[in-house]
């Protein structure tokens, strides 16, 4: 599992080609394995709760319905 700590409002911005989306982390979950995340998208916040999935490349959660998978060890 991830520490709760560890990533604390840490940001990470994404190209989905047209625009840069951003994410903070807000808040963990241990018990149910998810992460909340604050996204600035083209003028608009929201919050939302993801997954968090694990493979060879470490923890991530899947956004949007292409399922791009961005991994929580690139939040700064």
């Amino acid at each position: 599992m991830v520490s709760k700590t560890s990533y604390y409002l840490k940001e990470f911005e994404f190209y989905d080609g047209e625009s840069f989306i951003t994410f903070n982390i807000l808040n963990f979950n241990e018990d149910k394995n998810t992460v909340e995340v604050a996204i600035t998208d083209r003028g608009r916040i929201t919050v939302s709760e993801f997954d968090i999935y694990k493979d060879f490349n470490g923890n991530y959660i899947e956004y949007k319905h292409m399922l791009n998978k961005i991994y929580l060890k690139n939040f700064n």
